[in-house]
């Protein structure tokens, strides 16, 4: 389970270099660090985009409507 931690980790933080930052997300008003969130809502949200959105609203972070 660690090492699953860490790979994400790593992921996250490598594929923040290619894309802009926090990815259209926008920060309400006590949100949780942008990194961290996005960290756990894709360890806990089995690739599905409506489980990742809810999970990221949950913990502060709102994504652009396009």
């Amino acid at each position: 389970m660690r090492q699953i931690a860490l790979v994400l980790a790593a992921a996250a933080l490598l594929s923040a270099c290619a894309s802009a930052p926090n990815d259209g997300w926008t920060a309400r008003e006590g949100a949780m660090p942008y990194e961290s969130a996005r960290a756990a809502c894709q360890q806990i949200s089995y690739g599905i985009e409506v489980n990742y959105i809810t999970c990221m609203a949950g913990r502060g972070w709102v994504k652009a409507k396009k």
